[in-house]
Order: structure tokens, then sequence, then C-alpha cells
């Protein structure tokens, strides 16, 4: 889901094709474009990444991608947003127009990331109960590009509290998210440290714990009454043990300055239909050789694209609950976590 990725699968279709025999370094360019679009309805602000696949003309692909032409379309392209009242509609509602933007968060890498970077942006609030499709138009060319997808509805954690971290396996429940294909879930640990002499807050931090690290794999079910739930093992005090070290200049609580206590986090992400089938058909396999099998779900009037127009959404409501007396003997004087100096946030004073 990271821009990584991206890079990833380019490079892994520059991979294959080199290896075809009919592969031709002098054969003349051919228009490809790659889109990366991921649309969530709380937003107010959308993007989409659009490149276009190069043929080195260095000797090196890396070199090439440095170079912002080999990559951009800059103003070739007109990029709108439709949306359709459903799937069968043929006459969209409105036209959402997208404009380029270089001011937008963006990790260095292999490929260009200087001051013309470019992403195509749209300023909208989206219907979550409406179909949209990504039209791009080649102004030099008309080659057009289209691809629909529905979007991700809301979904809400829910958990007995406070939780018990001393058994065997902990669990907790989340309502069916419209729309998703698959879930990503991540149980985390709250806590803060305060400077022992200065008794200032130096850190607010987090063990992360990926509950669903594999797609498709993720081993949630369905309970009794239709909603999802996803159990797993209690390890979180040796995950805490693991990433944490005494040091007796903090003096370490539990949960965050202003929660009351409260430490467990458990946060959760839904993905469409498109964006986890492309995920799939890109991820590793187990043998040596690496077979893909190649996703999109964008068409084209004329030619290749690579690429996905899909939707996510984050769970809603409140996520941070508190742990049962017991969890927190456990943390403050179990054999794991004991050195660690844990302490209750009752005993915080600011």
């Amino acid at each position: 889901m990271k821009n990584s990725f991206l890079i990833l699968f380019v490079c892994l279709m520059c991979f294959f094709n080199a290896c075809k025999p009919d592969f031709n370094l002098n054969a003349p360019y051919k228009d490809v474009p790659i889109v990366y679009g991921i649309l969530n309805y709380q937003d107010s602000i959308h993007y989409v990444k659009i490149y276009k696949g190069f043929q080195p003309t260095q000797g090196s692909a890396y070199i090439d991608a440095q170079n912002p032409d080999s990559i951009y379309y800059y103003n070739d392209i007109y990029v709108v947003l439709q949306e359709f009242k459903d799937s069968l509609s043929t006459t969209p509602l409105r036209d959402i127009p997208l404009e380029i933007t270089h001011d937008f968060p963006r990790d260095s890498g292999f490929f260009y990331y200087g001051k013309e970077k470019i992403i195509y942006v749209a300023k909208a609030t989206l219907n979550k109960k409406m179909i949209y499709n990504i039209k791009i138009t080649n102004k030099v060319n008309g080659k057009i590009i289209e691809g629909r997808t529905s979007l991700v509805g809301d979904f809400k954690i829910i958990s007995s509290i406070p939780f018990e971290l001393t058994k065997k396996n902990v669990s907790f429940t989340f309502t069916h998210a419209l729309n998703a294909k698959d879930y990503e879930l991540f149980f985390n640990f709250i806590y803060f440290e305060v400077d022992a002499k200065t008794q200032e807050v130096v850190k607010i931090g987090k063990i992360v714990k990926n509950l669903c690290p594999k797609i498709g794999n993720t081993g949630i079910k369905e309970s009794y009454n239709g909603e999802l739930y996803k159990e797993f093992p209690s390890t979180l005090y040796d995950d805490i043990a693991e990433q944490l070290k005494p040091n007796s200049n903090v003096i370490r609580y539990v949960g965050m300055p202003t929660s009351g206590g409260s430490c467990i986090e458990v946060q959760g992400w839904a993905a469409g239909e498109s964006m986890i089938d492309f995920l799939r058909s890109n991820q590793p396999t187990s043998s040596f050789v690496q077979i893909n099998n190649t996703y999109t779900n964008l068409t084209s009037s004329e030619g290749t694209v690579f690429g996905f127009i899909s939707s996510r959404n984050q769970s809603i409501g409140s996520h941070l609950f508190e742990i049962s007396p017991r969890s927190e003997d456990s943390l403050y004087f179990g054999s794991k976590t004991h050195h660690l100096g844990f302490r209750p946030w009752i005993e915080y004073k600011p």
C-alpha cells in the first residue's frame, strides 16, 4: 500500500518482459500508462498517481527513472473522476477534474522525487453509495484509460472492556465494511515516558502488532450474529520485552498522558476487491522462481495499461481500551516486563 510497492511492481514488470525471447531493446516506443489510485470517502482530498513506462536510453533504468520527463505526462493528459449512481449507469452524475500538484508527501527512492514531482489531486466530497470511474484522456494520441470502483464503507471495532491479556488468546469483533474484500488489523500497546528529573513527557511510544501480515490469510471469522472477529495469541508481554529496554532516566506509564490509562489501541483498515486482487497477484510466492500474474481493473482504448483504481477505509469510533487489573499486575510485576519499570497512569502527576 506504500509507494515502494509501486516501484517493486514496475521493476517486476520490466524483469518478466526482459525474460521473453522476443524482447527487443530497439523496439519502437509504446505508451504504457501506470495508474495507482485508492479512494477513501472520508478524505476531502484525493490523490491519483499516473506514470508512463519508459525505455532506458542511458543503459540504466535507474538513471532514466531520475529524469521527470521519463515518467510524467505533465499536461498531455486530462484526468477526471466520474460519479455514477450504480454499476450499470452510463451517464455520470458529475465530473470531478483532477489537477496537477507538486505538493504532497513522498519518500525518496529510485524514481524521480525532486521539486517537479507530480501527482493528480481533486478536492471533493465523495458519496460512499456511488460508483466512481477514473477517466484519463491522452491529448496527444487520443488514448483513453478507464477503471471503476465502488467505495469501501464504514466499520467499527467492538471490544470486551477491559482486555484480558493474561489468557492464552485475545479476541475482538468488528462490523462488516460495505464493499470490503479484506482487512488489515493492528493491536497496539500505548505508553509514555516522563523524564525522571524534570517530570516532563519526553516520549509517547507504541508497540505495534500487525494481526494480518499476509493478504488473504487473515484468520478473520464470522460470529454467530454476523459480525467479524479476530482471535490471536496473547504475546503482547513478549513483544513489549523485545522492543523496550530498561531506562533509569525515565519513568514509564501505561496509556497516554490524557487517556486515563487506556493503553490498548485497536486499528483496522478495510480494502476493496481491486486493491486486494492487485496485491495478491504481486505478492511473492514461496518458490525460488517467482510466478506473478499481472492484474489490473483498468481498460485502455489502445495498448497496455498497468495498475488499479480501488478504495479503502479506516475503522471509525474509539479505539483506545483499558486492560484488566490482572493484566496490569502482570505488566508491572511479571517476569517478562517487570524490569521495564512501568507504572499505573493514576500515579502520573503532570
